[in-house]
């Protein structure tokens, strides 16, 4: 008896989601904003705080050894740059997971793209705080 109301339930969970466009869903728009912001938070940071100049800035440090690697200050961007690709790599790569109806892999591609987003941000922000 259990049985059969666990499965009713699986079946009745799987046909509530099969009509569920991908933007539409609650678990896929929950990832994406959550892997969204992050890219935002670090272009507007660094909009905000890294300016034009001609003078070289730090763009890596490590405990070890210092400072060892300069660059000018467009350079701070490509970390981000670099960022907002793979999200959208992950992005696209999910959206195709779903339409095939993988749904667990869609999700993990959206979850990676927040964890690999949510690094870059703090390597991000680490430049911004050295330079500022």
């Amino acid at each position: 008896m259990i049985f059969d109301v666990q499965n009713t339930w699986e079946e009745t969970l799987a046909r509530s989601e099969r009509g569920v466009l991908f933007l539409r869903n609650g678990i896929v728009q929950g990832l994406l904003i959550a892997s969204f912001l992050p890219i935002v938070f670090v272009f507007a940071l660094i909009a905000y705080f890294i300016r034009p100049s001609g003078t070289a800035m730090v763009l890596h440090y490590n405990v070890y050894f210092g400072v060892d690697l300069l660059g000018i200050w467009w350079q701070a961007y490509a970390l981000p740059i670099l960022g907002f690709l793979f999200f959208s790599g992950h992005f696209f790569l999910a959206r195709r997971f779903y339409e095939r109806g993988e749904r667990i892999a869609c999700y993990l591609m959206l979850l990676a793209a927040g964890m690999l987003t949510f690094g870059v941000s703090i390597a991000s922000v680490g430049i911004v705080f050295i330079n500022y």
